[in-house]
Parts: C-alpha cells; structure tokens; sequence
C-alpha cells in the first residue's frame, strides 16, 4: 500500500490545545519540566537529535558517558536517592523488569533452596508491576487491604502473607514490593516497616517510588530497601520515557551485570552492555531533560510542607459540596486525590454529553486533566500550582455544581462560603 504524501499533511497540523492550561492530571504535574530547562532544551540544540547526547560515547552505554556528565548525573541521583548506584531506564517499568529479571536468576541459580518464585507486593500495585514480575516468570502475591473508603495496606499484611508462603511452599518468597505512594488512591504506604519485616526475614525488597521519588522527600536507605524504581516523567520534572533504578552495592553487581554472551560465528562480544536494561538505555533528550531540571528537583522536595498544606486545604474545600468525599487515608499525604463525586454523577445522568460533560466544563475554564467520561470519581493534583491556581481550580468545581444544581433542580445544598489557603 503506498502512502500518500498529500494526505501527511494532516500530522503537520497537530496542536497542543492545552499548552496554556492548568495541569491537573495526576501523572503529569510531577513531570512538568521547567520553563528554564525547556529554554536550554531548545538554546543548546538537544532537540534535533535521536540520541544527543551520544556525541562523546567512547565506550558503548550512555551511562558511562562524561561528556555531556551522564556517568556525574547518575552519581548524583544515587546519592539524592539514598543509594549507592544508579542506572537511567526506558521508565520505571524498565526498571522494575530489571529488579525482577534480578531476582528471577537469583532464585533460579543461587537462593532456590531459601526463596520461592513469587513477588509478594501491595494489592494497589500499579499494573506494571505485574507486568514486569509476568515478563521475569515470576509469580504475584498480594498483601490484602482494607478496602473502602480508605484502602490502607498495614505492614502486618506483609508479615501475615509472607507466614502464608513459608506455609505453602517451605521457603520465602524471592522478593517484596511496596509502591511507596499507590497511584487509585495517593495512599502513602508503610514502606519502612515493610523495609524492616524484609529485613528481619531476608527477603530482597523493593520500593516502587513512581509516584513520590522526586515530589517528596524520599531515602532508600530510610526505607530498609534494597532497590528503588523511579519515574522521571511522573516526578521528577522530566521528558518521557525515562526512569532510574537505584540499589546498593550488593545487588548492583546482579542487577547491573555486564553482558557475557559471544556470537557463536563472528564472536562479538558487548563487555559493556547491561542485558537487564536491555544494553543500553536512553541517550537522546529525555535524559538531558532530566539533567537540567534535577536541581529544581532536588529544592522543590524540601518545599513538600507547602504541597501538603495545599493538598489538605483542597480537600476541606471539596467536601462541603454534598457528598463529595475523599477515598483514600486521611490525613492525606500525597498530591494524588481520588474523589467520590455523586453529585456530578447525577448531573451527567441528565446532561446530553453524560459522564463527559465534566472535563469538558473544566476545559472551557483552562482546566485540564480529569479523566473524559467520568464523573462519579475524579482524580487529580494539585501539585506544584500555585495558590491562586488551586484556588482557581476549587472554584470551577463550585461554579460548574451550582449551574446544574440549578438547572436540573437536584436536591442538592451548595456551602460556597469561601475560604483563603493562602
């Protein structure tokens, strides 16, 4: 089939309608790059260029690069992070799969008399975790929560299911994963006290900080943890697709093992590559993105004081529309929020563009990020606006309950009595 060249010309019409929008999806506010970081993006000439920053490679992985300071970068990450080594990776699954491919050889070729082929991990894990343990051959177990409203995972869950595996099969499972921050709900986790249990047993652990390392405060050492899985588009103000996977010396020499394997005809070999993420990770301008926003990473985490402040103000002010209510722990500690919004589901039984009719409202006051075609739960962040933006925000909702309250004649109460977070 040939292409024709006339009709490309719809991709040069391709828009970023949102550009001048308040951000409120929660995957992306942690990952806004800065405006600063975005001008060197483009002064400096990284944009034009797959790999970029690959100019200066001498030895065959873009983690050992000087020039541009990669090798310096990652030091520095480690460090931020409370670990000893990090390796930049196709995102935080990538690195995920590379803890868990870690594992699965471990057990397979040295501790199959001690640990069994199971990832024990939180039952709000974000999917990709299953993913990865699914791609290593490894199976899942779940440390049950409490269910609804708040959904808490306890650190005993972990100790209760580990007896439970010991029981069943004679050994412990081969690793123990706890998504530090949980991305339904923005529960933040016992990664600690798990971190100690894992010890106590010893079991390797897992932290998967998708949704906090970068945002908040955060040490893996702090966590008892023996691996940490970052995204750096999800929170640490940076291009897609890019993560780190951060551990201490003794499972460095595992996870990061240099590839052995020789051509069997033209007998090359790759010293240099780590086969666990996949030879070689990014080179190009996500990597580079990162490297220019890490010190505005590194001061907006002694800031996470304010963030809270704003996050638990939005909720007090959320509630007082009817029946709206926070799902998740309180007091909340993450900027995710999960709201149950039953007044905005019954305005979208009787709005014509249904459960859609909500972002749309949103859209049409500079908001954008709700979920299209929801409405009886919305999720969202607040993270890193500014106060007369959070409050812009809180009062779209306000404006858009009040207009349908009144036009559908609901029998709902409408508390606008404003107060100031600032």
């Amino acid at each position: 089939m040939m292409v024709k060249v006339s009709e490309l010309q719809r991709y040069d019409a391709i828009k970023n309608r949102y550009k001048e929008a308040i951000i409120v999806h929660p995957i992306m506010t942690g990952g806004l790059v800065p405006r600063e970081a975005q001008e060197k993006l483009i002064k400096e000439g990284w944009i034009g260029i797959g790999y970029s920053a690959c100019f200066n490679c001498l030895k065959g992985r873009s983690s050992l690069i000087s020039k541009p300071p990669i090798r310096d970068f990652l030091a520095d990450v480690a460090e931020f992070f409370g670990g000893d080594v990090a390796e930049h990776t196709f995102g935080c699954r990538a690195a995920q799969f590379a803890v868990m491919k870690t594992i699965s050889d471990y057990v397979r070729k040295k501790g199959e008399k001690d640990y069994v082929n199971i990832v024990l991990a939180d039952s709000l894990c974000h999917y990709t975790t299953a993913i990865a343990a699914e791609a290593a051959g490894l199976r899942l177990a779940e440390a049950p929560h409490s269910g609804y409203p708040e959904y808490r995972v306890e650190a005993e869950r972990f100790h209760q299911k580990i007896e439970e595996i010991k029981g069943e099969t004679g050994r412990l499972p081969g690793l123990i994963v706890v998504t530090h921050v949980e991305p339904y709900h923005g529960n933040l986790n016992p990664a600690k006290e798990v971190g100690k249990i894992a010890e106590e047993y010893g079991i390797p652990y897992m932290v998967n900080a998708a949704y906090s390392a970068g945002v908040m405060p955060l040490s893996m050492r702090g966590l008892n943890a023996d691996f940490l899985t970052v995204s750096a588009h999800k929170s640490m103000a940076s291009l897609g697709p890019l993560g780190f996977l951060v551990t201490n010396y003794e499972w460095a020499k595992r996870a990061f093992e240099l590839s052995t394997i020789t051509t069997e005809w033209s007998g090359r070999a790759f010293g240099n590559k780590i086969p666990n993420i996949f030879g070689c990770s990014v080179g190009g301008i996500p990597l580079i993105s990162a490297m220019y926003s890490f010190r505005h990473v590194v001061d907006r985490v002694k800031r996470w004081g304010e963030e809270l402040a704003k996050i638990r103000w939005f909720i007090q002010e959320m509630e007082k529309l009817d029946d709206v209510m926070l799902l998740g722990e309180r007091p909340h500690n993450h900027h995710l929020l999960h709201f149950e919004t039953p007044i905005f589901w019954e305005i979208s039984r009787r709005h014509k563009r249904r459960g859609f009719f909500l972002a749309e409202e949103m859209i049409k006051r500079g908001i954008v990020g709700l979920h299209r075609g929801l409405s009886k739960h919305i999720k969202l962040s607040l993270y890193g606006l500014e106060w007369s933006s959070v409050k812009k925000v809180r009062d779209a909702f306000f404006e858009i309950a009040e207009k349908y309250v009144k036009e559908f004649k609901l029998d709902y109460s409408l508390n606008s009595e404003e107060t100031h977070g600032e």
